[in-house]
This record gives C-alpha cells, structure tokens and sequence, in this order.
C-alpha cells in the first residue's frame, strides 16, 4: 500500500548534485566483478540456513476519503526443504486487500525455483486489481500537473455541483486527472533456466484484461466536463480513440517475452554483493488474443558493492532501467516497464518515491536509482531470523513522448530514507519515505521486498 500527500517543503538548489551522486554510485559499482570478493578481504559468512518450512505475514489497513477503509493482509508460505535450496525449494506469496468502496488487490505468486526437480525455475501470478482513481498527468516529460485544477477544500459542497468549487475558479472537477481500471484475471507466467555460469535465459506471458471507465458519476464527485484523459484521446495524443471515446474502454493486451540475465548476486532477497542485468523483448499480437499490435524492449542493470571491505552491513546499491515500446500501444501500458518484474512508473512507490505515481508515463522511459543500505541490527526472537536495515535513496529519471527522443524536460528527481525488516531473509517489509525535488510532492510507502 502507499500513500502521497501533497504538501512538502519547496524544493531545494539540489537537484544536479543528487543526479551526480545517482551517476557516480552506479558508475562505480560498474568497476568491481562481484563473482566473488577479493582473496585477501573475504565477505563475513551469511547468516546461517534455515530448514523446513516458514509462515510469515502482516496486516493491511489504511484509510483516506475516496478509498474508504482498506483491510487485508499479506502472507508468504516458504519451502526450504533441507537448506540445500537457493534461495528455496517453494514459496507462495498471497495478498488480500480491499476497501469499503469498491478497491481491491489480490494476488497470489508462486515461485519454484527448480519445479519439480528439472532445472527451469517456475513463477506464476494471478491478479484481481479496482483502482478507482488511476492517475493520468498527461504523456511525455513535460506533461504539466496543475493542482488547482483538480483541488476543492470545501468537498461538501461538491457534493451539490461538482462542477464547482467555492474559492477556486481554476477548478475543473476532482476527477480531473483520473479515471477508473479494472483488470480480472492479470496473469503473468515466468520460465528461467540457466544456460552457463552466472547466465540465464527466460520466457515470459502476460495477460491484461483491463477496462477503463474514463467518467465518474455525480455520485462519486465526477464533473460534467472531460477529464485530462478524454481530452488527450478527443485530440488524438492516445492510440485507439479514432472513432472517439467510449463509455467503457476494453484495452486486453496479451504478450509474450524472452530475455537474457547475468545475476551474481549472494543473496537473491537482500544482495549485498554482485550484480543481477537483464536485456528482453516482448511483444503483443491479436494472434495471442489482444487487441493492440506492439513491441517492446527493457534494458535492466542492478549492483551491489560492500562499501567497507569484508563487512556485509554497509552496501550500497545502484540500478538502470531503460524501456521502449512500439506501435499500437495502449495507454494502459505506457506506465510499465517490461522485463522480468514489470513494475510502474515513473513516480511512486516502485521508481520515484516522492514523485506522484505515474506521474510521468511514456512509450520510452529511463529510471535511475541509487541506495545505501545500513543493516544496523540482526537478531534472533523466538526462533525467527530478523534484520533491520536503514536506507537513504536518490531516485531519479524521465520519459519520452515518442521515440524521436527530442523531447526536454530534464530528469525527475526525489530523495528520502526507509526502513527494511528481513524476517527469515526471504520476507522484507519495505517502508519509505521520499521527497520529490523536481516538484513538491512527497509519499510515505509501506511494500514488499527491496525496490532493486
């Protein structure tokens, strides 16, 4: 879950010496091979191997005016089988969530390794997602968020017109930069196996039945007037609006990937030494059952490097990610990156945190992050294996309109802190909170797992 509120101090003069640090933290990492450490500094040993099997989990709650009250929880169900496993022999990751208006986001994620003892490792997702109030700011990197436009103190009165807000006669309707997204079922099926030492090869499938409700009712404080996303499809800026805009917009994609890796990492969950890079294509085709023709391509390179020789506590990290697709790509795609993990962006909770999420969407993006992780504290409770990690991070990158690449705009850019807790290695409780320097938002995160 996360959460973004608005109002955060001005930002400061800088922006350009955190974009130096983000470029000289990956571009140094680039110069250690972290197959293993150097002969005479050897890493301290890992924490030992746990055995058999382990529950771990935690509640979801949250709460704020449009969602209403989120409940849930999320689970992870781990086979190490004698130990021998790296880095285990099963695992199943479960989340329920949803709110008292109509959000939700449930998923269950298998992952096997080596499945059924062959050498391919084996991930499945299932997905339910509702999200009623999806961001759209507009395409490229210089897309401009008002906020007047879209901001009335007085809510009540909305709730007679919502058309109109007392003291705010810039106001173009509390919807104005969203609109509503239903996917059911979202699959994603990963197949790795490796091919030489530190390489794998992998093949990918996804499937997104998604459906976009671009109005809202009176009902749910929805204005008369168009919001940014209609305005953008009336005037031709997003695919498959020719023939104009329609009440429900159907957008199932259905692709398929393949890709290289070269992963080094130690530890697969929390790295602290290695790198872990990936280079796919994927490709989406009506003979795979979508409705849009598109291409797509995701360079991806991650490092880890000790910072004090022979210690595992201090590490710092560093990763570049850039994607770009081709045509027919619907708009419901321009916020994602392809490869492997398929997260979005640019801005939120896993790639600018600070930024907006989606704040800035594309067919062609760059995201640069760099992290410097303290683990301050490992103990033992009850059996249980526990890690407190403190984080400093620098996120930054932009995206492009189209793939002439001309666009300006400048990096985006945040900064912050957070909090890791590895129970058992595998379980990471992710919390961040992070400063947009480029623009005054801020956002408070709580996930799972490291964002790289």
């Amino acid at each position: 879950m996360r959460w973004n509120p608005l109002r955060v101090p001005p930002r400061g003069p800088w922006r350009l010496p955190l974009f130096a640090l983000t470029t000289c933290l990956v571009l140094g990492s680039t110069a250690v091979h972290a197959d293993e450490p150097p002969p005479d500094v050897p890493l301290e040993p890992p924490p030992s191997r746990r055995t058999g099997w382990d529950l771990q989990g935690l509640p979801i709650i949250n709460f704020n005016t449009d969602e209403g009250f989120g409940y849930g929880a999320l689970v992870m169900l781990v086979d190490r089988a004698d130990g021998t496993y790296e880095p285990f022999r099963y695992s199943l990751l479960a989340q329920f969530f949803q709110t008292t208006r109509q959000i939700a986001s449930h998923m269950l994620i298998f992952d096997a390794p080596r499945f059924l003892g062959s050498p391919w490792r084996v991930g499945l997702e299932a997905a339910y997602n509702r999200t009623r109030f999806a961001p759209y700011y507009g395409l490229g990197n210089t897309s401009e968020r008002v906020a007047e436009y879209a901001s009335c103190e007085d809510r009540d009165a909305l709730e007679g017109n919502p058309d109109i807000c007392p003291d705010n006669p810039d106001f173009r309707g509390l919807r104005y930069y969203t609109y509503d997204l239903k996917s059911l079922p979202r699959l994603r099926l990963n197949l790795r196996r490796s091919v030489a030492r530190s390489w794998n090869l992998f093949l990918g499938y996804r499937f997104r039945p998604d459906r976009v409700v671009p109005r809202y009712t009176s009902e749910d404080l929805g204005q008369s007037a168009d919001s940014k996303l209609i305005e953008d499809a009336k005037a031709g800026v997003l695919e498959g609006f020719e023939e104009g805009v329609p009440e429900r917009i159907p957008a199932r994609t259905s692709e398929v990937l393949a890709g290289i890796q070269y992963d080094t990492r130690d530890i697969e969950a929390s790295p602290t030494s290695g790198m872990f890079h990936e280079l796919s294509l994927r490709g989406g085709a009506s003979p795979l059952g979508s409705e849009f023709d598109y291409w797509g391509a995701t360079l991806h390179a991650r490092f880890y490097l000790p910072v004090i020789p022979g210690s595992r506590r201090l590490v710092a990290g560093g990763r570049v990610l850039f994607d770009v697709m081709g045509g027919e790509v619907p708009f419901t795609l321009l916020p994602f990156f392809g490869g492997l993990e398929g997260k979005d962006g640019l801005g939120g909770v896993y790639s600018a945190r600070g930024l907006l999420l989606r704040r800035f969407q594309g067919p062609a993006k760059l995201l640069l992050n760099a992290e410097l992780r303290w683990t301050a504290l490992t103990q033992e409770l009850l059996g249980q294996q526990f890690g407190f990690t403190l984080v400093g991070f620098v996120d930054s990158g932009r995206v492009w309109n189209d793939l002439h690449f001309q666009e300006g705009g400048g990096l985006k850019a945040s900064a912050g802190g957070g909090l890791r807790i590895a129970w058992n290695r595998e379980f990471i409780v992710r919390v961040d909170y992070g400063l947009g320097l480029s623009e005054s938002t801020s956002g408070f995160y709580l996930d799972f797992g490291h964002l790289f």
